[in-house]
């Protein structure tokens, strides 16, 4: 098994490395990861992310790859970081969903594993948004024929009525699977350590839970440096505030190196 995951990152490596419009500092990076060398790797995948082409929307492959060196290099908090924001980009990336899977187990997380990630390995959010949207308005523009036909035909105004649900339910559908709907409220504990839920927004705030780094967490408001978040889901889920520096946005973090 161990062997077979080296194998799947090597090949991941060298498929990224081959991919168009990479620089070619990608691609020496990618060396450096692939013999060993993740510290000489993971300071040109923070060089990569820190130019123009990708400072403002970022990289897929960058940030998988980023994430790699880092487990290498020992930081499995930051390298789920790194997987997630991957997969921000390419929700339907199977090798980053896979490396996340094993980051957050080392961790001692919770995997995803909700109908939301299955739909996401089946379909990407993209696809189902623009291709549901052109098979409605599709089935939309075939409705207003068949009314304006002299000879009304039910059964293909019937076909044509399931393909406008079908089509439009699919985009409904590919917007609340996709991740990027709501990372902008979202946030990775980053702390060395455990971080402390308070009561209120003060150090001296009581405590109410303690959550571990590497785990996601929703921000439901801000005060100054304290945010209030939540940790998991339903009655399960864990409420408090939280300093700012102890976590990392997913998104407003593209842009750091």
């Amino acid at each position: 098994m161990k062997y077979l995951s080296l194998l799947l990152c090597l090949l991941a490596i060298f498929v990224t490395s081959v991919r168009a419009g990479l620089p070619e500092d990608f691609a020496s990076a990618n060396g450096n990861l692939a013999s060993g060398h993740a510290d000489e790797a993971l300071s040109t995948y923070k060089t990569l992310l820190t130019y123009p082409e990708f400072k403002a929307s970022g990289s897929a492959e960058i940030w998988y790859n980023r994430g790699l060196a880092e487990m290498q290099s020992g930081d499995a908090v930051a390298a789920s970081l790194s997987f997630r924001r991957s997969l921000l980009l390419d929700p339907a990336s199977f090798p980053a969903r896979v490396q996340l899977g094993k980051t957050l187990l080392s961790l001692g997380l919770p995997v995803p594993s909700g109908w939301k990630e299955r739909t996401m390995q089946i379909l990407h959010p993209e696809t189902m948004i623009v291709g549901g949207a052109v098979i409605g308005w599709i089935g939309a523009l075939g409705l207003v024929v068949l009314l304006f036909q002299a000879s009304r035909k039910k059964g293909l105004i019937a076909l044509a009525l399931i393909v406008i649900v079908i089509g439009h339910g699919a985009s409904v559908l590919g917007t609340i699977v996709d991740p990027r709907r709501t990372a902008r409220h979202q946030a990775v504990l980053t702390a060395k350590e455990a971080v402390t839920l308070r009561a209120t927004p003060a150090d001296s705030g009581s405590e109410s839970g303690k959550l571990d780094p590497g785990t996601l967490i929703s921000i439901l408001s801000r005060n100054g440096a304290w945010w209030y978040v939540s940790a998991g889901s339903g009655s399960g889920a864990l409420l408090g505030w939280i300093h700012s520096n102890t976590a990392t946005p997913l998104l407003s973090s593209y842009k750091d190196s």
